[in-house]
């Protein structure tokens, strides 16, 4: 008799995110740690860059990581006198902690508006939710590859490709941390309407005047 075959991708078990495989306490605590930590590390960041913040480079750091060519790079640089390129050094090596930070607490985050999401009812959404649940940690990749190419910049290298290295990949990392803060709104209110809607019956109605 013929043996049944059975293709090997069809008994493979879907992959699960590493943060699904925490129990909800362990969850909750890496995600107050996460954002906490983050907030600190965010709060140093923005302390240090208000020295970068001139006429050339009105956003600070983050003119530098959208100058997109050597020529403008050079210029947004050259705009910071020696205390100031310390100051964006500094950033740099504390902007090598803060990713995993944002990350890790945006993934947690969108996993609850998956599981948000989907017991409304919104399976559409719930999945689109998972899918940038999932992006977040390759958002932090390329904050890394970026916080890379911004150090040989301002170590003095400043030609192709670093400067559009740099660029391409804070577009990426903004594009998708945007779309973490666009989900988690969305859920937001759905949870504010189904809190809204939970309470409702429970308040007491007052009884008819005789």
């Amino acid at each position: 008799p013929q043996r049944a075959f059975a293709a090997p991708w069809i008994a493979m078990k879907p992959i699960r995110h590493p943060v699904l495989g925490l129990t909800p306490g362990k969850r909750a605590l890496v995600f107050v740690a996460s954002l906490v930590f983050g907030f600190v590390l965010w709060y140093a960041l923005q302390t240090l860059n208000t020295s970068l913040v001139n006429p050339k480079s009105p956003l600070g750091i983050v003119s530098l990581q959208f100058a997109h060519t050597p020529e403008t790079s050079q210029e947004v640089i050259g705009s910071w006198d020696k205390s100031a390129q310390a100051s964006a050094q500094s950033g740099l090596l504390l902007d090598f902690l803060f990713p995993i930070c944002y990350s890790t607490a945006f993934t947690i985050a969108c996993f609850w508006a998956v599981a948000l999401f989907r017991e409304r009812g919104y399976r559409k959404t719930g999945w689109l939710a998972a899918g940038i649940a999932w992006a977040q940690w390759p958002a932090a990749v390329f904050d890394y590859i970026e916080n890379i190419a911004l150090w040989v910049e301002l170590r003095g290298t400043i030609a192709d490709p670093w400067p559009r290295i740099a660029f391409v990949c804070a577009s990426l990392k903004f594009f998708l941390v945007a779309t973490a803060l666009v989900i988690l709104i969305a859920a937001l209110v759905v949870w504010i309407f189904r809190f809204r809607a939970a309470a409702a019956p429970t308040q007491a109605v007052a009884p008819p005047a005789s």
